[in-house]
């Protein structure tokens, strides 16, 4: 494999680019008043109620009752007290928990996911703290519980085949794996890789970037849509979506979600954490940031009141934005580890900066 060019119908494993577009699921359900945004997560699935905390996801402390139960506003926003394991900046004690319990490709199904993550503690209170986390995941969960549906077909109808994204799902089809782009990494794969000014990078296709699982073994239908990370799309399909939020929830006479509830997307869900919530797990280059429904903002760093723009991105590089002020939209997609060469933040500048000329 290697060197074919890429296209816009490149196919790429998008992965946390998932949580804005099951949240945006979310959202149309809060919209049909089928769930609401405080709600208490037990309210779904009891197994979450009364749960026990180890601060920091550390195991060798007292454990502490949760001070308030944990909310459909906590998991939009990872505030949850969830975590990852360790290869997802997964904290303490209970990333290794989660990582033993196969917590993030785990063979079970939805509800039997949910059973096991039920009995690990949580790594801070409910509301406190932005942590990384499976919240997303256990959002997919309700989705399938309210809806009847597994998470890839409610997707699918709800969202992929309206705005024509033909090439978008949790599962890269024989038929298409031509398609579906190798993922290169540093050919040291030093930890974490070097990155020298004017330097090179040699890289090679990586065999097991995927979080151990190779290349092959990535694509195939699980008996869990993750809804954290196992979403495959392409830059033409991705640019869809980002228009039709952009847009206020419509693209091409299909409508999605009303504008009322695409402005949870945009609109800061976490305002007491202040904008140095993300630097404990993704460092200084995310400092200005505050998050809405699924989305990430970028504040002016000149004036912190105002959105620069709208943003996620993936493990493998792969990024999007939405101007809120003139609705353009970006994708920025390649299928390299780590995940330390983001270069989403200057290419949107640089869109701005083409853009005022």
């Amino acid at each position: 494999g290697g060197r074919v060019p890429v296209g816009g119908d490149t196919i790429y494993a998008v992965a946390s680019m998932s949580k804005p577009i099951v949240s945006t699921a979310v959202l149309k359900l809060i919209e049909e008043g089928r769930i609401g945004l405080d709600d208490p997560l037990s309210k779904y699935f009891p197994e979450f109620e009364n749960m026990l905390v180890a601060p920091n996801g550390d195991l060798d402390v007292p454990f502490e009752e949760a001070k308030s139960p944990i909310t459909i506003r906590h998991l939009l926003t990872h505030t949850s007290g969830f975590t990852y394991p360790p290869t997802v900046l997964g904290l303490g004690d209970v990333a290794k928990q989660y990582q033993e319990f196969g917590l993030l490709f785990g063979r079970e199904n939805s509800q039997e996911w949910v059973e096991i993550l039920a009995q690990i503690p949580l790594v801070a209170h409910p509301g406190e703290t932005f942590n990384y986390s499976v919240s997303v995941d256990v959002l997919g969960s309700i989705i399938e519980l309210i809806t009847g549906e597994r998470l890839a077909e409610y997707l699918d109808r709800l969202i992929f085949r309206p705005l024509g994204m033909k090439d978008t799902g949790f599962l890269v089809p024989d038929e298409k794996r031509s398609r579906f782009a190798k993922i290169y990494a540093p050919a040291t794969m030093q930890d974490p890789a070097p990155i020298v000014e004017g330097s090179d990078i040699t890289w090679q296709i990586s065999e097991t970037l995927f979080f151990g699982r190779t290349h092959d073994q990535v694509g195939h239908r699980g008996a869990r849509d993750s809804g954290g990370g196992g979403i495959f799309s392409t830059a033409d399909d991705f640019v869809l979506y980002a228009q039709a939020i952009a847009n206020g929830g419509s693209l091409n006479g299909v409508t999605i979600l009303k504008p009322e509830t695409v402005s949870l997307h945009f609109q800061n869900l976490m305002p007491s954490l202040g904008l140095e919530a993300f630097t404990a797990g993704f460092g200084d280059a995310a400092r200005y940031m505050k998050f809405g429904g699924g989305f990430g903002i970028k504040m002016e760093e000149d004036n912190s009141n105002k959105a620069d723009y709208y943003f996620w991105g993936g493990a493998a590089n792969t990024f999007f934005w939405i101007d809120g002020e003139d609705k353009s939209v970006g994708a920025f997609f390649t299928h390299i580890a780590p995940p330390r060469y983001n270069m989403s933040n200057q290419i949107e500048q640089l869109v701005d900066e083409a853009r005022l000329k």
